[in-house]
């Protein structure tokens, strides 16, 4: 493809002008130095200052290229320490505190920085150790929890992790930002819902995963369930010594835990109350009442302290709901991938 001098001059990326392989690259750079060199265009200004931009974005790219990966909208290129080349297409990126995280259809790629390899390690060991009952808890509880695709390491020394995502599952970060901040307070009550039924099965497991929150648990609107896939870089067993917590979940941590700084199933319970929070609009819940936000017991529910009973909080927490809204019915939560993304980022739909 042919540019003109303003769309290079324009042009912010590499990826605007040249395509992500190398050889290709090279050869892009060929035919646009013939058009735009000084020597062949009478040494104009024009010729030099798109020359010079040129020279820019394919050092750039090049160096992108070189170190092992290349950005564009959508698109991330990865090479590994054995020179594969994983090619990841995303529709949404969000920066989270040991690296990067890359939302596709159906994965979800965590790029972790090499100073957290112990954290990356604990992540895969804990996963790769999840027990069950039977095979039935297997088959129904598996579907929540992450599937390792693949795992790499890349030649910038960062450290992959690729995860199953299915297509209607969505980052709940992203689901609040589709609601501008506040979600329907029906739709919080399921999604509390199966984080009580998921924490169950993590007390059973005599884990601590440390890190729910809107940056790691993903939900499904059209089925009302829901997958824990990020944050077990800091899940431990119950008793043991925590290897980490990210901040959020510190400033939530009851006395006992921080002081003995091992994994307690009340840590996970205390972020579901977090996150119900943080869903209606108010983290702190001091404003809830005023808002309106939700039912009274639904409320105080968010604004009072777990148990630190799994089972129990979550037999109280189905009290809660009969309280607030009586007999259960379904209400269908209408967002659509192509709606949400389109949404938050900022395309017109």
């Amino acid at each position: 493809m042919k540019y003109t001098a303003e769309e290079i001059l324009n042009a912010a990326e590499p990826w605007e002008v040249f395509t992500g392989d190398i050889e290709k690259m090279r050869s892009q750079y060929a035919a646009m130095a013939k058009r735009w060199h000084p020597d062949f265009n009478d040494n104009s200004t024009d010729s030099n200052a798109v020359m010079s931009k040129i020279n820019s974005l394919y050092k750039q790219g090049m160096d992108m290229l070189k170190s092992g990966e290349w950005k564009q909208p959508g698109l991330i290129k990865c090479r590994d320490i054995n020179g594969k080349v994983h090619e990841i297409r995303f529709q949404i990126s969000h920066s989270f505190e040991l690296g990067t995280m890359y939302i596709g259809d159906r994965v979800a790629v965590y790029l972790v920085d090499d100073i957290y390899r112990d954290l990356f390690k604990n992540a895969d060991r804990v996963i790769r150790e999840f027990t069950f009952a039977n095979d039935i808890m297997k088959e129904e509880i598996s579907r929540y929890l992450p599937k390792v695709i693949s795992k790499f390491e890349t030649t910038d020394n960062r450290l992959g992790m690729v995860v199953e995502k299915k297509v209607d599952l969505f980052l709940l970060r992203d689901v609040l930002s589709f609601y501008d901040g506040k979600v329907p307070v029906r739709h919080v009550a399921w999604i509390l819902s199966t984080l009580y039924n998921l924490v169950c099965y993590l007390d059973y497991a005599d884990l601590s995963h440390n890190a729910i929150s809107l940056d790691t648990y993903f939900i499904s609107p059209q089925n009302h369930n829901g997958a824990l896939l990020g944050g077990w870089w800091y899940g431990v067993y119950q008793g043991s010594k925590m290897i980490g917590v990210p901040e959020i979940t510190y400033s939530i941590m009851p006395p006992k835990v921080a002081d003995k700084k091992c994994g307690d199933i009340i840590t996970d319970l205390e972020l579901i109350r977090l996150i119900g929070r943080e869903l209606l609009g108010d983290r702190n819940g001091s404003k809830l009442y005023a808002m309106g936000a939700a039912p009274v017991p639904i409320i105080e529910w968010l604004r009072g302290v777990s148990s630190g009973n799994a089972l129990e909080d979550y037999r109280k927490w189905g009290r809660v709901l009969e309280e607030s809204f009586g007999t259960r019915r379904f209400v269908e939560m209408n967002v659509t991938g192509e709606e949400l993304y389109s949404k938050i980022n900022g395309k017109k739909l």
